[in-house]
């Protein structure tokens, strides 16, 4: 799959709000609560992940013993099978990401991974974070970082085993990893709890009248025919 720059990709807008760039990805276009779906740059992703393992598989001896697999042979196209089996985006409920059944090591049927898929809804989002192409290097000073994290949380995050920090949620290679990050904000403001605090809006507490949330789900489901139609015209 081609991998497209974000500046060419037009922006839609909802109520001002900075909201999701047209994608390409059509995993998600029969989901009933679409919002938005996103489009991760597949070619860059790949590419740096290769790299990686191929820096592991020279420098760390257990590696080696897969060369009596011929693991090396299908390293590359383990690192794609992987990487082109992952999508995400926004619905009524949450965060949606999915990675489809995918084949690995060999790639004979038996060695095939299973389908997995999570939603993260919009009130147990506590933070969702860009880290931009962080400097240095991601292994041995040699290969470039070059690819952005977003990182969601909630009140199950935190530091796991080991001491190292875990996220509910982490994304890599987004093509447009700011755009995805607001328009989450966008979505947690007009699903929060009363007396929550978004980032975004401050310190102001969300108090839903009656009937709010019908309203909410009407709205979002107009937003959601207005951007696949978007998505149509863009593919004509």
């Amino acid at each position: 799959m081609p991998a497209f720059p974000a500046e060419s990709m037009p922006l839609t807008g909802v109520e001002g709000d900075y909201v999701a760039p047209a994608a390409r990805d059509t995993y998600f276009q029969n989901e009933p609560n679409l919002i938005a779906p996103f489009d991760f740059d597949y070619e860059k992703i790949i590419g740096f992940n290769t790299q990686l393992r191929w820096v592991q598989f020279a420098f760390v001896p257990p590696f080696w013993v897969t060369s009596l697999c011929c693991y090396p042979c299908f390293l590359q196209q383990n690192v794609e099978w992987d990487i082109r089996s992952q999508h995400v985006a926004l619905t009524i409920d949450g965060i949606r990401y999915v990675k489809e059944k995918r084949k690995s090591c060999c790639g004979l049927s038996f060695c095939d991974q299973g389908r997995e898929s999570k939603t993260v809804p919009y009130d147990k989002i506590t933070d969702c974070d860009v880290q931009e192409q962080p400097a240095g290097a991601a292994c041995c000073c040699c290969i470039p970082n070059v690819l952005s994290k977003v990182h969601i949380d909630t009140a199950s995050s935190g530091v796991g085993e080991g001491g190292k920090l875990r996220h509910e949620l982490e994304l890599h290679g987004l093509v447009d990893a700011h755009a995805f990050k607001h328009s989450v904000w966008a979505m947690k403001r007009r699903v929060a709890p009363s007396g929550a605090q978004v980032p975004m809006t401050g310190n102001l507490p969300l108090a839903p009248a009656p009937g709010q949330m019908e309203m909410h789900t009407a709205l979002l489901t107009e937003i959601r025919d207005e951007l696949r139609l978007l998505n149509q015209k863009m593919e004509k």
